[in-house]
C-alpha cells in the first residue's frame, strides 16, 4: 500500500475506533477470563449459522494447536512473550507453557506436527510434540533478512515459503533457505499464500501482493534431489488489490479490490480460466480475506462507516449466503479457521490503547458455527 493510502487507512481505524465500542463481561478461567456471547441481533439468511461466541480476556491467539486448542500470549504481540496452549473443551485444565517465545507469527503445519515461528531477527521451525527447534538461516550478510510481520504459507509439509526484505523465499525443514524472488528497490511483500498443484504434489502456487497493491503468482517445485526453486518470473495477475486468499483447492481468488478513494469492492474470481469475476459485496474498507481449510466459508472483515454494514463477515462459499457474525470489523488482525473450519479466531489488542505500552488490554474472540 502506498504511503498516502497508509496515512487514510490509519484516519479511518482511528475513526472506526472512535465509533464502534466493545462490550465486555468476563468470567474467570485458568490464566484467561472467558466470557460466551450471543450473536449479534442482525442477522442475514444463508446456510451458515453462528452457534456460539467464546471471548478471551488478556490473551492474545496467534494459531490454531489443534480443533480445540489454541496457541496464545497473555502480551502484546510486539512485546514477543512466551507463548501458552490454551483448551476450549478442557476449561479447568491449566493453561500450559508452549516452550517457545520471540514470535510475531505462528503458523502450524497442515500435518500438525510442526509449527513455523517467526519475528522481526529470526525464525524456526518446532516440532509440536518434541518442541526440537531447527532456526533458520536467514541471512543476508551479517543481517537478518526476515520480513517478521508477514505470515508466510506451507509448501504441504515439506517447506516454507515466507517474506524476505526484498522478495520471498523458501526454507527446506532443515532450516536451509534459498531466495526464490527479488522485488525491486524499495518493495517489499505484504502478504503471501500458497496452494498445491492438485496434479503433481511436487509443485506449488505462490500468490502475494506488494506495497503498491500489485497481485502476483508465482510457481515453486520441490524436486528429491534439488532445493524448491521458482519456475520463470513472478506473473502479474490483478492490480489495485488491497488484499487477496486463494482458496485451498487453487481454483479461485478473493480480492479486494481498490475502486476508488476508501471504495473496495470484494470479488471472487477464476484462477483457471477467463471467466468474469463475481461481485460479493462493496464497502470502504475490506480486509483480512480468509477461506476456510475445506473452502467451504469465506470470512472478511468491513468497515462501511456511512452506509452501515460494518462487521465480520462469513460467507457460504456454495451459495453465496453472507452471515454476519459480529458487528465490530477487525481490520488488522488477521482470521484464522481452525483446522475443521467450524471455528474461527480474531485477536485484538484494544484500539483505544497506546498499542507500545505493557498495559494495553487484549482480547481473542473465537466464532463456533454450527
Amino acid at each position: 500500500m502506498k504511503k498516502n493510502a497508509g496515512r487514510k487507512f490509519a484516519k479511518v481505524v482511528a475513526a472506526m475506533a472512535a465509533s464502534l465500542a466493545i462490550l465486555a463481561g468476563c468470567s474467570e478461567n485458568g490464566g484467561a477470563r472467558v466470557t460466551v456471547k450471543n450473536p449479534p441481533i442482525r442477522e442475514e439468511t444463508g446456510k451458515i449459522e453462528l452457534g456460539l461466541i467464546v471471548r478471551l480476556e488478556d490473551a492474545y491467539g496467534f494459531a490454531w494447536l489443534s480443533d480445540t486448542e489454541i496457541i496464545a500470549s497473555q502480551k502484546p504481540k510486539w512485546m514477543e512473550e512466551p507463548l501458552y496452549v490454551h483448551s476450549l473443551v478442557k476449561e479447568k485444565d491449566p493453561d500450559r507453557a508452549l516452550g517457545v517465545q520471540d514470535a510475531l507469527t505462528v503458523n502450524p503445519s497442515p500435518g500438525g506436527g510442526m509449527l513455523f515461528v517467526s519475528n522481526q531477527m529470526k525464525a524456526s521451525f518446532v516440532y509440536a510434540d518434541g518442541l526440537k527447534k531447527i532456526p533458520l538461516q536467514a541471512l543476508n550478510g551479517n543481517e537478518s533478512s526476515l520480513n517478521g510481520n508477514v505470515r508466510g504459507a506451507w509448501l504441504g509439509d515439506r517447506a516454507y515459503l515466507f517474506a524476505e526484505i526484498d522478495g520471498l523465499a523458501v526454507a527446506g525443514l532443515d532450516g536451509h533457505v534459498a531466495s526464490v524472488m527479488k522485488l525491486k528497490d524499495g518493495q517489499d511483500v505484504i502478504k503471501v499464500e500458497a496452494v498445491p498443484d492438485p496434479k503433481d504434489p511436487n509443485r506449488f502456487t505462490g500468490y502475494f501482493i506488494d506495497r503498491d497493491n500489485n497481485l502476483y503468482k508465482l510457481r515453486i517445485v520441490i524436486e528429491e534431489s534439488r532445493f524448491p526453486k521458482a519456475e520463470g518470473e513472478p506473473e502479474l495477475i490483478r492490480t489495485r488489490a488491497a488484499d487477496f486468499s486463494v482458496s485451498p483447492d487453487g481454483s479461485r481468488l478473493a480480492v479486494a479490490e481498490e475502486t476508488g478513494d476508501q471504495a473496495n469492492t470484494l470479488e471472487l474470481v477464476g484462477t483457471g480460466a477467463t471467466e468474469k469475476p463475481t461481485r460479493l459485496t462493496e464497502g470502504r474498507l475490506i480486509r483480512q480475506i480468509a477461506w476456510s481449510p475445506d473452502g467451504s466459508k469465506l470470512a472478511y472483515s468491513m468497515f462501511n462507516l456511512e452506509r452501515g454494514g460494518s462487521g465480520l463477515y462469513v460467507m457460504d462459499a456454495k451459495t453465496g449466503h453472507t452471515t454476519l457474525v459480529s458487528l465490530y470489523p477487525n481490520l488488522q488482525s488477521i482470521l484464522i479457521w481452525s483446522p475443521d473450519g467450524d471455528r474461527l479466531m480474531v485477536s485484538q489488542e484494544h484500539p483505544e490503547m497506546n498499542l507500545t505500552t505493557e498495559r494495553t488490554k487484549l482480547m481473542t474472540e473465537i466464532y463456533r458455527f454450527k
